[in-house]
């Protein structure tokens, strides 16, 4: 990938000349963190610590990850678009914590990530699975929509918290099929797992990543994938496009942001490094296995028109949901 490195080689040589204007100094000086808006052990936090190491040894400076959970990704968020924009801390943000989170945010909120944050480039996408629990007796979407109509109280669905993916796909699913659930807002992958598990809630949404092994023990079972395609994961499990829901198609995206006002030199730089990082067949082959795929951008602008493309997509849908948050 001949353009990466030239890209990278472009992006060293300005940052050689030294940033235009008084406040030039040479990147990276110190450490540059890796801030992650949700708890260890989820696949954004798995895709920053992947290229933490190798992009710490690329710039000669240490890379660390901090995880710093809440509210949905506000938490960090706020934190980052606040920080001085030298290049020196970065969000990993995905479509929950970025996009859904300005499409959702009040219209008196000063910032949101679409505004405060200048994307770098996409990293990874993550299919998702609706599934229930083993034990729940249903094989199909259209065989829970029946049970649904049919229950005395509104099944209940898990979520990773008020406004996430997960949150508007389940709403959406309901509306579409005219079913109600009662939503169960957790913090996390790891709770939605436990809940699913012990049988507190009958439906939930989750990346393949984080479902597989409980799919292939029996102890969840999946409905269908939100997507277009089937996966080679789970060949016999049907698209929600193929069982009538073709608006669910959401991938978990993974992203790379700095603070609006970072220097355009060090925003390439950083792209060409993590490109290269990514494109690594020992990394991909890696991550890959797990059910994720790389989807670098061609360039930071590439990204840029994806994520603004995405918060119109996900405005669209909290609207006609009546969703708010922030």
């Amino acid at each position: 990938m001949a353009w990466i490195s030239r890209r990278a080689a472009l992006g060293a040589a300005a940052l050689g000349l030294g940033a235009r204007g008084a406040r030039a100094q040479a990147w990276p000086s110190r450490p540059v963190r890796l801030v992650v808006p949700l708890v260890p052990g989820g696949t954004t936090d798995l895709i920053a610590r992947v290229i933490a190491e190798p992009l710490g040894r690329a710039i000669g400076q240490t890379a660390v990850v901090e995880n710093r959970p809440g509210a949905n990704g506000w938490i960090a968020n706020d934190a980052v678009m606040r920080e001085r924009p030298d290049g020196h801390t970065l969000i990993v943000n995905n479509v929950s914590t970025h996009a859904i989170n300005s499409a959702a945010a009040p219209p008196d909120r000063p910032l949101t990530p679409a505004r405060g944050l200048l994307p770098v480039t996409n990293l990874v996408e993550t299919p998702q699975v609706m599934l229930v629990p083993g034990e729940f007796p249903v094989r199909t979407l259209a065989e829970f929509v029946e049970r649904a109509r049919a229950a005395p109280a509104p099944l209940i669905y898990a979520s990773a918290g008020v406004g996430s993916y997960q949150h508007i796909d389940m709403e959406l699913f309901a509306r579409r099929a005219g079913i109600t659930l009662t939503h169960l807002p957790l913090r996390g992958a790891g709770e939605m797992v436990t809940s699913a598990l012990r049988g507190e809630a009958q439906i939930a949404e989750f990346n393949v990543v984080t479902a597989l092994q409980h799919l292939q023990s029996g102890r969840l079972r999946a409905l269908a994938v939100v997507s277009g395609e089937r996966l080679p994961q789970l060949p016999d499990v049907p698209t929600t496009a193929e069982v009538g829901f073709p608006e669910l198609r959401t991938a978990l995206w993974n992203g790379l942001f700095a603070p609006a006002g970072t220097p355009a030199a060090i925003v390439e730089a950083l792209h060409g490094h993590v490109a290269r990082i990514l494109s690594d067949s020992e990394v991909a082959g890696g991550l890959e296995r797990q059910g994720v795929r790389i989807v670098t951008s061609e360039s930071p602008a590439a990204f840029r028109a994806y994520a603004e493309a995405e918060v119109a997509r996900w405005t669209a849908l909290v609207r006609e949901l009546g969703i708010t948050i922030g």
